[in-house]
Parts: structure tokens; sequence; C-alpha cells
């Protein structure tokens, strides 16, 4: 059976049990942080804008890093689909190495999309944030984790990949460009040339990084 299928956080918190205040300072963080920055809102910023206390802020995280990562851990634990018949039937109909690379870089740009504060959260604190950059190194490294195996093994499939790239190497080099491509849109919108053509040479510039 397939579990409950993340599509944004959002929406995964609302299904979670937890008490309303807790929900309430997780969304008024992840709002704040993304428009702000970690170091540009404070835990009495957050306190206000979710309607409680600060002291209640402090019941449920220890810190403020603590708050931010309780905003970021599930997005990133979910940047490879969880839904996994449905996304495998979709890569199972590319036959090169390029529709493979399109079909995923779609698909993963929805997501990103769906966790657009989140994610901006993510991009910044990758530069400066320990945690978060030990968060991401065990999502491209955990040998438990079977999706990366299956999914390099339908690129393998394909005759086209580089023999030197692992399930690692695709997760950096997708997840590189697509929050890379999302920092872009916010911060330098000019650049971009609309999304359909922008997602495309996003494809073919990973498809030159990965093939023989």
């Amino acid at each position: 059976m397939e579990p409950n299928i993340f599509v944004n956080y959002r929406d995964w918190l609302e299904q979670q049990k937890m008490p309303k205040g807790k929900k309430a300072a997780l969304v008024a963080a992840m709002t704040l942080f993304s428009e702000n920055g970690f170091d540009g809102t404070s835990t009495v910023d957050v306190a206000k804008a979710a309607g409680i206390s600060q002291a209640t802020i402090f019941k449920y995280f220890h810190t403020k890093q603590d708050l931010m990562l309780a905003v970021v851990r599930p997005v990133m634990a979910h940047f490879f689909p969880q839904y996994r018949d449905e996304f495998f039937a979709g890569i199972a109909k590319q036959k090169t190495l390029t529709t493979m690379v399109h079909f995923m870089v779609t698909d993963r740009y929805a997501f990103i999309k769906g966790n657009e504060e989140a994610v901006k959260i993510i991009a910044m604190e990758l530069m400066t944030n320990a945690d978060v950059r030990q968060l991401f190194g065990k999502l491209v490294s955990d040998n438990d984790f079977d999706f990366l195996g299956e999914l390099l093994q339908y690129f393998r499939e394909t005759g086209e990949l580089r023999d030197d790239i692992e399930a690692a190497d695709l997760v950096r080099i997708m997840a590189g460009q697509l929050i890379g491509y999302l920092v872009q849109s916010n911060y330098a919108p000019f650049l971009l040339h609309g999304q359909e053509k922008d997602l495309q040479l996003m494809t073919e510039q990973i498809v030159r990084t990965i093939k023989k």
C-alpha cells in the first residue's frame, strides 16, 4: 500500500497529530524564515505571527534552530517522492536518458513549487548552516533509501548514463539545478525564459553532465 502522499508541507502538517500552538509556530516560522531569512527572524516575531507566546515556542522547540529544522526536515525527506508505484510507472515509460531526466525534473519542480517557502529556507541555509548541510548529505548518501537504487537502475538501463555516476550524484545534480532555479526565479526573474523553456534547458544541462 502506498503511504500518504506528501504534496506540500502545509497539508502534511494539517494531518499531523500535534497541539495547535505547535502547528501555528511551524507555519509562522516557515513564512517568516522564507521572507526575512533565518537570521532576520526572531522567536518573538514567530510567536507574534502565530498568535502564541514565546514560551510556547520554547516548550516545543528548544532553540530557533530546532524550529527551523522542524520545517525543512520533512521537505528534505520527501524530496524524492513517496508514491513509488505511480512515479516509477512514469519513469518506466521514458525510453531515453533525456526523456527520463525531463520527467523527473518536471515532477520534482512541481514538488518544489508546492513547497516553495520551505525550499527557499533550505537553499539559503545550505550555504551557511552545518545542520542543514548534514541533513542534505544524509539524504544523498543513505544507502538504505531503496528509492535511489531503483532510480539509478532505470537510468542505467538506458545505456546512456556515465559509468561513474552514482545515485548520490543524480541527487546532487538534479537538486542543485532545481533549487538554483527556484532561487533565480525569486531573485533574478529577468534571467528566466518561461517555465517550459527553462525546464527544458535544465534537462539539457543535466543530460550533458551525466551522459556518456
